[in-house]
């Protein structure tokens, strides 16, 4: 795992929770960031995973249809007409309208009718980056049809009704037998889910299978939805199988809700730093010379007042060491017995010193102090948190746990896993993958068990790369790949 981009991952993920859960105003950037690194840790060591069970996909036709409307719901970043028909292999005049800039609560979108699968297609833009998702959600939820739904989603989705309606119902009608397809990644896949269900409400005035706003059969509805944000109640969630959410590995997108990143808060305070790294390791050495120093340090002669300053001096320590990777935490490993020594003898005075000596390996020797280092790491971090701080400034943190946890909110309809497996050691494939051969493989399960959902946010080099739309493809032609070994008799390695 790279500390560097591992750093930034945890630094986005603390913006996103500080305001967005019970008590989170409470902690600081740094306090959270620095647990957030411990839990990850500890994630890591665990193998821990958020997975919806279920059975494999082991036909072909089922994966390559996933990529189908996977490529649709790329579509649409595209911003005009020609791009989107040409990506898309269809023909100009089939495009239908192409709203290539978006606004608040108002996401760019297209109309296509696709004549080779009788549907008209209506692609719903999210936004392609996890860190963007993470400043940008913001954790109200209100009621809609008998249950609840992320207030902003919804109101994208009621924006699209109001002012699409009419064009997907006319377009409909002169293309008789065709169904409708919304597509959509990231938030377009909520907003696609929510139009989705208000587009299959009936009317007691028409018959009980008819689409009160389209006017054709509701099963003739169906939406296609890849790395969506928790949107509705878990009744709505399980009651919506025309929803089709697919989900790639840890994508921290498909999980984020204010009841997640309470979860969240609780397992940083119930993790200790000794479960955050293996035995023997650099960073363990480390994490228990600081602890054996601190029931030292807690008998000297004025225990208290040296204590204090000791925990601010382990504080910042592990907050800088351990961000500034493997080289750093072994320097001061090997040093161990000397630094510990002087530590112990000196007491207070050492925990300082011993402070100082970290900032400096951090700072590559350069000599700064201790208010410019800290003013460099508060810019560093209000340059990540700023956008979310805005959004969650307003935000209620005084909703209690239960609270949240009766609100927590999930992704709608039949869920998909696509799941990385590793591949044994030494084996590797030289199929597909822009970093080189493979090391692991894709498949894609399906969930069975309409109460299995998604909702552990799990701390991974990955959690935000996997959410971009160039790795969902990636991950579901390499399954493509592993069936087509199968089939040809050899194991998916």
């Amino acid at each position: 795992m790279e500390r560097g981009g591992m750093e930034q991952i945890l630094t986005a993920m603390a913006a996103s929770v500080m305001h967005s859960a019970s008590g989170m105003s409470k902690w600081g950037m740094a306090d959270l960031t620095l647990g957030l690194y411990k839990l990850s840790g500890r994630h890591v060591l665990e193998g821990a995973v958020d997975t919806i069970g279920g059975v494999p996909v082991v036909l072909r036709g089922e994966v390559e249809e996933i990529l189908e409307w996977l490529q649709w719901a790329k579509a649409a970043y595209k911003r005009d007409e020609q791009s989107l028909a040409y990506a898309m292999r269809v023909e100009v005049k089939d495009v239908v309208k192409v709203v290539g800039t978006s606004d608040v609560m108002k996401p760019a979108f297209y109309i296509v009718v696709h004549h080779r699968r009788r549907c008209v297609v209506m692609g719903i833009r999210g936004t392609s980056a996890a860190h963007d998702v993470l400043t940008d959600l913001n954790p109200h939820s209100e009621p809609f049809e008998g249950g609840r739904a992320h207030s902003g989603m919804l109101a994208s989705a009621k924006w699209l009704l109001q002012t699409e309606a009419e064009t997907l119902h006319r377009v409909l009608h002169e293309n008789p037998g065709y169904r409708l397809v919304l597509a959509g990644h990231s938030l377009g896949a909520g907003a696609a889910s929510l139009l989705g269900l208000m587009l299959r409400e009936t009317s007691a005035s028409l018959d009980g299978n008819i689409s009160e706003v389209l006017k054709i059969p509701v099963e003739m509805v169906t939406c296609w939805g890849f790395g969506c944000p928790p949107c509705v109640n878990l009744e709505l969630a399980m009651t919506s199988p025309f929803i089709n959410n697919v989900v790639l590995q840890d994508d921290v997108v498909s999980r984020v809700s204010p009841a997640a990143l309470e979860d969240l808060r609780s397992e940083i305070a119930q993790t200790e730093w000794s479960q955050a790294f293996k035995d023997g390791t650099t960073q363990r050495q480390f994490v228990d010379m600081v602890q054996e120093t601190a029931q030292r340090v807690s008998a000297l002669p004025g225990a208290p007042k040296a204590l204090a300053v000791f925990n601010v001096a382990k504080k910042e320590g592990l907050s800088k060491l351990l961000s500034a990777g493997n080289a750093v935490v072994s320097q001061v490993t090997k040093s161990k017995s000397s630094k510990a020594g002087a530590w112990l003898s000196i007491g207070a005075v050492a925990a300082g010193t011993l402070l100082k000596a970290a900032h400096d390996r951090v700072s590559h020797g350069v000599n700064k102090t201790y208010k410019e280092i800290d003013e460099k790491t508060r810019q560093s971090d209000q340059q990540v948190a700023a956008a979310a701080l805005a959004t969650h400034a307003a935000a209620s943190t005084s909703k209690t746990k239960d609270n949240l946890l009766q609100r927590r909110l999930y992704v709608p309809g039949t869920l998909f896993h696509i799941l990385r497996q590793p591949l044994p050691p030494g084996l590797t494939l030289a199929n597909a993958g822009e970093s080189g051969p493979r090391k692991f493989t894709h498949v894609v399960m399906k969930g069975i068990d309409p109460n299995a959902r998604f909702s552990r946010i799990v701390l991974s080099n990955t959690m935000l790369s996997d959410h971009s739309t160039p790795a969902y493809i990636d991950a579901v032609v390499d399954s493509l790949h592993c069936l087509a070994r199968d089939l040809n008799g050899h194991h998916s390695w």
